[in-house]
């Protein structure tokens, strides 16, 4: 159940009410939109303490400034000790808003949370390894968005989560010492890591990209980058070339373990070429793919492909060759994102 909060039509008591009718309820998101009430704390405490079975919880803030306390001190005591509870509960959490309101659910001990997913502005420097402290058997991490993180502070959270963390998305990402990378600091800790996904707000360094492919990084069974121009403007050693090589080096890095490899652009003028496609066939378990490449493949590459992999085969949409421009065309096995655009040939045809 998701609870949205607008100012000239919220009930507080009608939403109370109705989520204590609901106790069976596993999901709570409570949105709250515009300037939250004087007692915010004690409703959201109250809120929360009528979900005795909420496992997953999103919290929302849309609010862009800080519009000073939030509650006395009799309430941020009374709302401790109902979150406290509450917060034991949870395995899944999503945080959106101003650092210092959702903060004030993140300062409880949350041994059972699996899933984190956050979107803050605001950020506070020791940020991930308070986290890391309170959350220790966190297995999934998404960083939708935050403002100006310590590249220092977020490996710390990693050392922690070193042996559990097992998926990682990172969209925007605007650290504050850039320079230096931020996957060349994580990845080597994180032993456990399956799933890596970066957005297309990430403003990776190419000498991140290429540490992907080392070897003290742990062998991923998927990897998705959905890349935009930004990648060629924040680092003036990236170009085409270099970063082509440093995408298929991941391929080649990873294909005992992958299982899914997607790379989708934002942009027009940059692509594989037909160097990718010569190393599909060592991902002998690659199920789910999608790459862009300059040269439309033969009916007979394509059914060398499959024979090698037999698995993209087997997807929903079989594996599709989808012409883009005159030559240009995109090898996938999802649905494609346009899909009014000609299908050029299909496997399972």
């Amino acid at each position: 159940m998701k609870c949205d909060f607008r100012p000239h039509y919220y009930q507080y008591q009608a939403w109370l009410e109705t989520l204590r009718l609901c106790t069976n309820l596993t999901h709570l998101g409570l949105v709250w939109r515009g300037l939250p009430p004087q007692n915010f704390l004690e409703q959201m405490g109250n809120l929360v303490s009528a979900c005795p079975k909420v496992t997953e919880f999103e919290f929302h803030m849309c609010r862009h400034e800080d519009t000073g306390p939030i509650g006395t001190e009799q309430e941020i005591r009374k709302f401790a000790l109902q979150f406290a509870d509450f917060a034991l509960q949870l395995r899944h959490l999503e945080v959106v808003g101003l650092f210092e309101y959702p903060i004030k659910i993140l300062n409880f001990d949350l041994p059972n949370l699996k899933s984190f997913t956050l979107d803050m502005w605001g950020y506070r420097g020791s940020f991930f390894q308070d986290l890391s402290d309170r959350a220790p058997c966190l297995e999934t991490l998404n960083i939708v968005g935050a403002e100006q993180i310590w590249v220092q502070d977020l490996e710390t959270g990693c050392k922690t989560w070193g042996k559990v963390l097992r998926s990682l998305y990172i969209n925007d990402f605007p650290a504050r010492n850039l320079r230096d990378g931020i996957l060349s600091h994580l990845l080597p800790h994180l032993a456990a890591l399956e799933e890596l996904s970066l957005g297309p707000q990430s403003r990776f360094p190419l000498s991140d990209i290429q540490a992907i492919a080392q070897t003290d990084t742990p062998r991923l069974k998927a990897f998705r980058w959905l890349v935009d121009d930004a990648v060629f403007k924040h680092d003036p050693l990236a170009n085409s070339e270099k970063i082509n090589k440093a995408i298929i080096d991941i391929f080649n890095a990873h294909s005992e373990t992958l299982n899914t490899f997607i790379i989708d652009e934002e942009f027009d003028f940059w692509n594989f070429g037909m160097d990718i496609f010569k190393h599909l066939h060592k991902a002998k378990n690659l199920e789910s793919l999608r790459v862009q490449l300059h040269d439309i493949p033969t009916k007979e590459e394509i059914e060398g492909l499959l024979t090698a992999c037999p698995k993209l085969g087997q997807s929903e949409t079989r594996l599709m060759v989808v012409k883009e421009f005159l030559t240009e065309c995109t090898l996938a096995t999802m649905k494609y994102k346009e899909d009014t655009r000609p299908v050029f040939q299909s496997a399972s045809a």
